[in-house]
């Protein structure tokens, strides 16, 4: 993750720095990526970003923990508006994601993270950890309406959890990979969101 000196630079350097790496992880796929082309796209000294990354990887954790945490913002959102309703939540958060994913700079950002599957396997496994999992869990918990769920024990509400993650992230895979079917995708997800509902 970017040490302290990255989030204590003013907001329109480091606003301009996070946009020329985020070009830079649109244009081409990780291994291609070059941090001569972000620093002199940013302004900055080659020797400064070290002060701020320790190297791509970090950039790329960065984005996707960025990511995350807006997508947690905007289930928290949905919840609020919807007084606890888990089940419209994840049809929210594949709606949104969907949005995002589709604006073509986000779009070929995802595809060139996608495309490098062993940046794939050890990124996304850090980003998708046990202490990730039970913090989303912790956050999301005090909004979610569990009367309205047959939860009998502690473990209970961590298990459905983990089955409707396993459910969205394999609809966000569908859907990414083929936007064009977005419609029967999320169909056949509501469908399938019900039948856990019930």
């Amino acid at each position: 993750m970017p040490t302290r000196t990255f989030f204590n630079l003013p907001e329109e350097k480091r606003r301009n720095l996070l946009n020329a790496i985020r070009d830079e992880f649109s244009r081409c796929p990780f291994a291609e990526i070059s941090i001569n082309r972000i620093v002199r796209s940013a302004g900055i000294p080659r020797g400064s970003f070290y002060q701020y990354f320790s190297d791509k990887r970090d950039m790329l954790e960065y984005l996707l923990a960025d990511y995350r945490e807006t997508m947690e913002r905007h289930a928290l959102t949905s919840l609020r508006q919807s007084g606890g309703d888990l089940f419209r939540m994840f049809l929210d958060i594949l709606d949104f994601t969907y949005a995002f994913v589709t604006e073509e700079k986000n779009n070929a950002f995802f595809r060139n993270v996608f495309s490098d599957i062993r940046v794939n396997a050890e990124v996304f496994h850090q980003q998708a950890s046990e202490n990730t999992f039970d913090g989303f869990q912790r956050a999301l918990l005090p909004y979610i309406d569990t009367d309205a769920l047959d939860i009998r024990d502690e473990e209970d509400f961590g298990d459905m959890l983990g089955i409707l993650l396993t459910l969205i992230g394999e609809t966000f895979a569908r859907v990414f990979f083929d936007v064009s079917n977005y419609e029967d995708s999320r169909s056949r997800y509501a469908a399938r969101l019900e039948l856990l509902k019930r």
